[in-house]
């Protein structure tokens, strides 16, 4: 199906705030990775300063350097949040109000019950909806684009809703993390370089895409370290599939663009830790982080069989036991690649192996408490080419288990999200936490937790009915926008016959 420009942005700003309203919809518990980045916000803007000190109180993840404390996150998050945060704290000034908490906790074990204020949750929420939530929506869009160079219109559309919401994506979107802007940046530069649909596939792409994908290359590294390793990889992958005489004009393209960004993050570490290299992880005091985080390479070593069973089909983090849709993903994925050699599709599947291969080595490979393999978020999207290719089988029952396998998925991630994605670091995930907690009516039970529908006033699971009726209503309303457009444009994607040319005075 063809789109015309008016129309595709349309159905664009539909999508995107149809996305935006679903992870709107929840309110981000005041726990210790968001409110860590939360600090360094708060820091920047109340005293143009990147130490927390004020609220070294507030979270266990922290670093504590040069006689200061500093958040032990990578800073791009917390630096994009500052001005919605300024914002927030303007107007809330203006009616008498401010930011504060009561934290319990030791020494040792600071924060192990955080009460934030109604400003606090106010703020931290702002927050989390300007990097999560719009990184999320981002992703929607992007997943969008991508496939929509492969297939048509509604395909794009409903493969890349149901990876964003049936994947870990989906609650991660509601919080302050840093993976969901770090999957954005990587598939935005992925999107960028990636030529098929857009010019001819020999065509290289342009000086201002290539600095463009290098900028958010460079930004998702400053989002999360972790991905500096699929970064490397996408970028050398980039260059590989490059014709050898292009290479070095995009490898100056990627460096051009990445420079400020680089700058930015060198210039943080160099101020909080001294020196554009070091990293808060080098000077966390928690002793088993710090235990953990010394061994191997950032506490990274070889994969286990715990850690890979554990990330992929155990009960406790399981990719493929939470999220049914990811295993056609995967499976589809790679038969995708092999077909029409898809450089696009194909590298972030090596950058999801690429991922599982270092969580599974990594002394917490189970992330803490969580809502399944976070670490493995950055890479969640790439899995939409294998969904693409279940929901355009030629067997009809390969299209049902696709679509099935994604309905299941987004009914189990919207449990997680709903009953609050800090989900204990022992048990079982799916029935023992989420679905029994939701049955039994305790959502956003964690601190500072909600939902709109809790604020509205509505009880247990039945708080949710807002969110139902805005995800069918919303998806009812795009699929008739799609289909529409497909009607209107019809005659004209009917090839004409070609009218008989008139014989050549040779021939007569």
């Amino acid at each position: 199906m063809t789109l015309t420009r008016a129309t595709l942005g349309s159905f664009r700003t539909a999508h995107a705030a149809w996305l935006f309203g679903l992870f709107a919809f929840f309110l981000p518990t005041a726990t210790w990775n968001p409110v860590s980045r939360f600090d360094l916000t708060r820091a920047v803007v109340e005293h143009r300063a990147v130490t927390i000190d004020p609220y070294v109180t507030s979270t266990g993840d922290r670093a504590f350097a040069q006689e200061h404390w500093y958040t032990d996150k990578a800073p791009i998050p917390s630096l994009v949040a500052v001005p919605v945060y300024a914002l927030i704290a303007l107007a809330q000034r203006a009616r008498g109000a401010s930011v504060s908490y009561d934290a319990y906790g030791t020494t040792l074990h600071p924060a192990v019950r955080l009460v934030p204020n109604h400003a606090f949750q106010q703020a931290l929420y702002g927050c989390s909806l300007a990097t999560s939530g719009v990184a999320g929506v981002a992703i929607g869009l992007l997943l969008f684009e991508l496939l929509r160079r492969r297939t048509n219109s509604v395909t794009a559309f409903l493969a890349s809703t149901l990876v964003v919401l049936g994947t870990p994506l989906f609650p991660y979107s509601t919080s302050f993390y840093s993976h969901v802007p770090s999957a954005a940046l990587l598939l935005g530069a992925v999107v960028l370089l990636d030529g098929r649909g857009k010019r001819p596939l020999d065509a290289p792409p342009s000086p201002a895409s290539v600095r463009g994908a290098g900028l958010c290359l460079t930004l998702a590294t400053g989002c999360e370290y972790l991905v500096a390793a699929p970064v490397a990889l996408i970028g050398l992958s980039f260059l590989l599939w490059s014709q050898p005489t292009d290479r070095w004009r995009h490898l100056r393209n990627l460096a051009v663009g990445g420079a400020l960004p680089a700058i930015v993050i060198g210039g943080y570490h160099a101020a909080a830790f001294g020196a554009p290299w070091r990293t808060g992880y080098s000077f966390i005091t928690n002793p088993e982080f710090a235990s953990g985080q010394a061994s191997g390479l950032f506490g990274i070593r070889l994969p286990t069989f715990a850690g890979t069973w554990g990330l992929t089909v155990g009960t406790r983090r399981g990719l493929f036991y939470i999220a049914p849709i990811a295993v056609l993903g995967v499976v589809f994925g790679i038969a995708h690649v092999k077909r029409r050699r898809d450089w696009a599709f194909g590298v972030g599947l090596a950058t999801f192996a690429l991922l599982v291969w270092l969580n599974a080595g990594y002394y917490m490979w189970w992330g803490g408490a969580a809502a399944g393999p976070r670490h493995l978020i950055p890479a969640l999207p790439f899995l939409a080419a294998g969904v693409m290719l279940g929901l355009r089988a030629p067997q009809l029952w390969v299209r049902g288990m696709t679509l099935l396998a994604g309905v299941i998925s987004v009914a189990h991630f919207t449990a997680i999200t709903a009953v609050g994605i800090e989900a204990p670091e022992r048990g079982e995930l799916l029935y023992h936490y989420a679905w029994s907690r939701l049955l039994a009516g305790k959502l956003a039970t964690f601190q500072g937790g909600s939902n709109l529908g809790l604020k509205l006033g509505l009880k247990g699971a039945a708080s949710l009915l807002p969110l139902v009726l805005w995800g069918i209503g919303g998806a009812a309303y795009l699929f008739r926008q799609l289909q529409a457009s497909s009607r209107r444009l019809a005659p004209d994607n009917v090839k004409k016959p070609r009218p008989a040319r008139a014989p050549s005075a040779s021939s007569r």
